[in-house]
């Protein structure tokens, strides 16, 4: 992991470009190598994801009413979370 201090050129950039991945935490900015997945995916490795990305729907949603994004905004205060939407992804993926 590679982390960009004070350059104009990537200040503010998010996301995949070719096989580097950037990624922005608060005033930080960290870029990530991807390496190239080898083995398919186990039952395990897909049933996680499939966890996550209906967290991520649900967190979504969730926090497109108003009265749910309070709730996820204090909770993310309490449990210090980054933001509403991590305090939501997280409290999706504890359900079963």
């Amino acid at each position: 992991m590679a982390r960009v201090e004070n350059n104009i050129i990537t200040q503010g950039l998010r996301g995949k470009i070719g096989n580097l991945v950037f990624r922005k935490r608060g005033e930080k900015t960290t870029v990530y190598s991807l390496s190239p997945r080898k083995a398919p995916l186990s039952k395990k490795q897909v049933e996680a994801q499939l966890k996550f990305s209906a967290a991520v729907k649900m967190a979504r949603e969730a926090l497109g009413n108003e009265a749910e994004r309070k709730k996820f905004e204090k909770m993310a205060t309490d449990k210090k979370k980054e933001s509403a939407y991590t305090a939501a992804v997280s409290y999706f993926m504890s359900m079963k």
